[in-house]
């Protein structure tokens, strides 16, 4: 039977997050850097945990390593850190940093969306009140339907319209703030 050392107390085998990375690529990276090194960590993905809500609003892979390692982690992370919090953007779907903005001469997002507010509430509007004051007819029915049915259609638009970025690997175009 072996004993354990008297040089670790239960102090230095506690756990301690070491960080919270933001996707699995990030995430990837510091796991590999510290099995390099024989770090001992436990990767956690909180957003797969199903207790929705458990670890608070914002979600993440957290990497925990043992006490008496955490300075030595710390110390082996935070150039990778410093690159990765230089480095910009990158596609959601395949991973890669070869993505480029996509370039706007006028944003249209504000207009298209008090179009969008304007095609629906205008017919909500409309149905309400009609009753009340004996103006509701057919075609002012088929004209509500059609600006709602509009309204609804641009607002999905406005999804699309929105993105600024273009993943020149895969070609996704999607939105980063």
């Amino acid at each position: 039977m072996m004993k354990p050392s008297k040089n670790i107390s239960h102090e230095d085998m506690r756990e301690i997050l070491l960080l919270k990375c933001k996707n699995s690529i990030c995430a990837d990276e510091i796991v590999n850097l510290l099995n390099t090194h024989n770090i001992a960590l436990r990767q956690h993905d909180e957003s797969q945990d199903p207790r929705a809500g458990a670890y608070g609003a914002v979600t993440g892979i957290a990497i925990y390593v043992f006490a008496k390692d955490y300075e030595k982690a710390l110390d082996i992370i935070n150039p990778v850190l410093k690159d990765m919090n230089n480095s910009g953007t990158f596609c959601p779907k395949c991973g890669s940093e070869d993505v480029a903005p996509i370039i706007r001469n006028h944003n249209y997002g504000t207009i298209l969306t008090l179009l969008c507010l304007f095609l629906i509430l205008i017919p909500g509007i409309y149905m309400v009140l009609a009753n009340k004051f004996g103006l509701k007819s057919p075609i002012g029915n088929s004209i509500a339907l059609v600006m709602v049915s509009l309204g609804f259609v641009l607002m999905f638009a406005i999804k699309y319209y929105n993105v600024n970025y273009k993943c020149e690997k895969c070609g996704k175009k999607f939105n980063h703030r």
